[in-house]
Order: structure tokens, then C-alpha cells, then sequence
């Protein structure tokens, strides 16, 4: 269990993902933790992408996550996984070509991947405990000063993290739009650039995690496939 956040906040509660009902339909909000690689579901750039990862953990990942947002997206749509078409934004944010407002955002990290779907834009982020020693000088470095100075170990560390990276990866920017621009506080709130943000904190398993939304919302489903 997580203590601890960037202004305070409550023990956090390991989230329990189920398997999804049939007839599914998508809410505000479903976070997905994605466990199945179906390399036939790839591309053949996106083939060619996971061959040239030297990391079998990485290539792994990154074909659950493609594969898997294509599953997700039929079972929301009743078509093909196949004929979804997938692109980016120019800061890297991966978007459907041809599934109308469907949004999602996918992150991994320590052997676990997930997946944020939304009738919204959303970002998602969740990080593993244990990569990162010096988390006091990087949130010294890269906090914003009030942040830095509540952050008392590991813990609270992750929390605060995440939900910068949710918020970041939310306007499509990820790290490089600034961590101590993505501004968030424990009441499921921030703000990023002057735009409020909704947040909601979840654990699976070991890791910590969030999405965050520019729009107030619950995740409705944590589903697994």
C-alpha cells in the first residue's frame, strides 16, 4: 500500500481488475490492465518497432499494449481488432485513426501494462518501485518547491509522480512539457498550465499509478483482458 502524496493523502487500496462483462460499454472512464501479447494484432511497422527493442521486458510490453488497445477497442465497438489504424501526435501520443471519439492512454512499467479508455482525452501513468534511488534530489530538481519539500519517501514520491505523468501524457506532452508545470494536490484535483485536472490514484500490486482527465470523472470499470 501507497502513504503519502504530494500534499498529504489517504492509505490507497489495491485496485482488484475483473474480466470484462459481455456487451461492454464504455463509460467516462475504464482502466484495463493489459496481459496478453497478440503479435498478429501488430502492424508490420509496429512489428518491426518491437523487434528492435533490446529489452525482451520492453518488447513485451509494448506488444501487449498495442495488441490490447486494439481488443479493447473491438470489444467497445463490436468490429475487428485488425482494422483499427493507430498514429501519433507530433510530442509522441498514440491516438485511433478510425474509432471516432474513442480515447485511451497506455503506460507500463515493471511488468505491468494498462490502458485508460475515455469518451476524453486521458492520461495514465503507473511506475514500479525501487528504479529510482535519489527521489528526494529529483524532486528537488524537478518539483515544484512546495511539492519537493512533502516528499518524505519513496511513497509519496511515486504519487506525486504519476499523477505528473498522467497529467503530462493527458495534453500529449509527457515529461518533456515540465514536471513542475503538472501541479497536482491529494484532493483528486491539479492543475497543469492553468487548466484544472482531475486525477484518481490507483495501486496494482506493487506499482503506483493515476489518470488524470481534463474533465471531472470516476473510473466506472477496471477491467483486465
Amino acid at each position: 500500500m501507497l502513504r503519502g502524496s504530494c500534499a498529504g493523502g489517504s492509505i490507497l487500496k489495491e485496485t482488484t481488475f475483473v474480466v470484462p462483462p459481455v456487451g461492454l460499454a464504455l463509460e467516462p472512464v475504464h482502466v484495463w490492465r493489459l496481459t496478453g501479447m497478440e503479435c498478429d494484432l501488430l502492424s508490420a511497422d509496429e512489428k518491426a518497432q518491437a523487434d528492435r527493442y533490446q529489452s525482451p521486458q520492453s518488447r513485451q510490453a509494448f506488444i501487449a499494449g498495442r495488441s490490447g488497445i486494439r481488443r479493447i477497442a473491438g470489444i467497445y465497438t463490436g468490429r475487428d481488432p485488425r482494422g483499427f489504424r493507430l498514429s501519433s501526435l507530433p510530442e509522441g501520443k498514440p491516438f485511433f485513426e478510425n474509432a471516432g471519439s474513442l480515447h485511451f492512454n497506455v503506460s507500463h512499467s515493471g511488468g505491468e501494462v494498462v490502458a485508460a479508455f475515455s469518451i476524453f482525452p486521458i492520461g495514465i501513468d503507473i511506475e514500479f518501485p525501487g528504479r529510482c534511488r535519489d527521489f528526494a534530489g529529483i524532486a528537488q530538481r524537478f518539483f515544484h518547491p512546495e511539492e519537493a519539500s512533502l516528499i518524505v519517501d519513496e511513497d509519496s514520491f511515486l504519487r506525486c509522480w504519476t499523477a505528473k505523468e498522467a497529467m503530462l501524457k493527458l495534453a500529449g506532452a509527457g515529461i518533456s512539457g515540465g514536471l513542475a508545470s503538472a501541479q497536482p494536490g491529494a484532493a483528486g484535483e491539479g492543475m497543469l498550465n492553468g487548466q484544472r485536472v482531475s486525477i484518481r490514484r490507483f495501486c496494482l500490486g506493487a506499482c503506483a499509478g493515476a489518470v488524470a482527465s481534463f474533465q471531472p470523472f470516476e473510473v466506472k470499470g477496471w477491467f483486465q483482458i
